[in-house]
C-alpha cells in the first residue's frame, strides 16, 4: 500500500472533525489559482492566509499573522471566506515570482 502526497506533507493543523482526506476529493483552485482568505480560529483568532486546495467541505489554507503563524491547516469550509489581495493583512512575498 503506498502513500499519497497528502501523507507525505509535514504535519499540519486540522480544525474542525477530520474524516480521513480522500486524495480523489482534494481539488486545485482553478487555473493553478490561489485566492486569498480569512478565516477565524479557535486559537489564533482572525487569520489572513492563502487557500491553497479545497475538498467539498474543507480548505487548506497558509500564511502567517501577527504572531507569527506561518504554516498551512485544513479548516471546515464555512470557516473560510474569500477576501482579495488588498483586504487581505497578509500578502504573500512570493506572488509574482514564478
Amino acid at each position: 500500500m503506498g502513500t499519497s502526497l497528502i501523507d507525505e506533507q509535514p504535519p499540519m493543523r486540522r480544525y474542525g472533525e477530520h474524516p480521513p482526506l480522500d486524495p480523489r476529493e482534494v481539488r486545485a483552485l482553478p487555473n493553478g489559482g490561489i485566492q486569498y482568505a480569512r478565516g477565524e480560529l479557535p486559537d489564533l483568532g482572525t487569520v489572513d492566509a492563502k487557500a491553497q486546495r479545497y475538498t467539498r467541505t474543507r480548505v487548506l489554507i497558509g500564511g502567517e499573522n501577527a504572531e507569527h503563524w506561518r504554516e498551512s491547516a485544513w479548516v471546515p469550509a464555512g470557516w473560510i471566506q474569500r477576501i482579495t489581495c488588498e483586504e487581505s493583512s497578509w500578502q504573500d512575498p512570493y506572488d509574482g515570482v514564478f
